[in-house]
This record gives C-alpha cells, structure tokens and sequence, in this order.
C-alpha cells in the first residue's frame, strides 16, 4: 500500500481597484471534494471586505460558497486553504493512455471539443444544468 500523503493548500486571489465598487453575489468552488483517493481533513475561507457565506452544492455535487458584500471596497481578497489526505496509487496500477505516453502529446482539435461541450444536453440533468446556470448568473450590483 503507498504511503498517505498530506497536501496543504493555500489559494489566495487579490482584486485592486481605483475606487470604491459594489460587489454583487460571488459563487466560488474552492473545497475539493471527497473521493477515492482524496479525503478532505479541514478547510477555511477567509474573505475581505467581510461577507456573509453559505453553502450549497451545485447539480454536480460540487461544494460552492456563495458570498454576499454588505459594504463596498477598493479590494477584494479571497483566501482558501484546505488540508487533505491522499491515497496515491501504485505507479503500475496507473493506466496511462497510449497517447499520452510520450511527450509532448496532442488532444483533439479546439474546436471539436467546444462543439462537444455546445450541443444541448439531454434528459433531465441537462435541463437541471441549464435551470442552474440561468438562476446561478447574476448582473454585477452597481453603485449607489
């Protein structure tokens, strides 16, 4: 059995802007999620000007934070970290793709993978996405 590895993660994203600005709901993803091979330990989100979080999880399953700005600033700064364990596998258990078995490698043309990700999904997971995605896109709040 490999070993378990612990990884420490900090993202940190920082906004500068010339004067005061409204912010309007932001929706961030930054927890991992739980799976085979790694298993979230904790996690914090820190974020300035200060805002009230909460969480929900997308049609994917996906942990996303959504936060909402009472007052408004010259900066934004989002930081989160998270500590996870990691179960890798063996090196000879890892199944690599002819293709990518030597380097560099190529996908398929751009263009065939956007026409994939365009067409229209099917059944009712599609139409969960497309309902989450109209509710989930908000116009920016402007200033006072």
């Amino acid at each position: 059995m490999a070993p378990i590895t612990i990884l420490n993660v900090l993202h940190r994203t920082r906004y500068c802007y010339a004067e005061p600005v409204a912010f309007g709901p932001h929706h961030m993803m930054m927890r991992p999620r739980d799976s085979h091979d790694l298993r979230p330990i904790d996690t914090a989100l820190t974020i300035s000007p200060a805002a009230s979080v909460r969480w929900l999880h997308d049609v994917f399953g996906n942990s996303v934070a959504v936060a909402e700005f009472t007052e408004p600033g010259s900066e934004l700064l989002v930081e989160s970290s998270f500590r996870a364990e990691h179960f890798p596998l063996p090196e000879a258990a890892v199944a690599v793709e002819a293709y990518a078995r030597h380097h560099p490698f190529s996908y398929a043309p751009v263009g065939t993978r956007q026409r994939a990700r365009s067409q229209p999904q099917r059944g009712s997971a599609g139409r969960r996405t497309r309902r989450a995605a109209r509710r989930d896109t908000h116009a920016p709040a402007p200033l006072p």
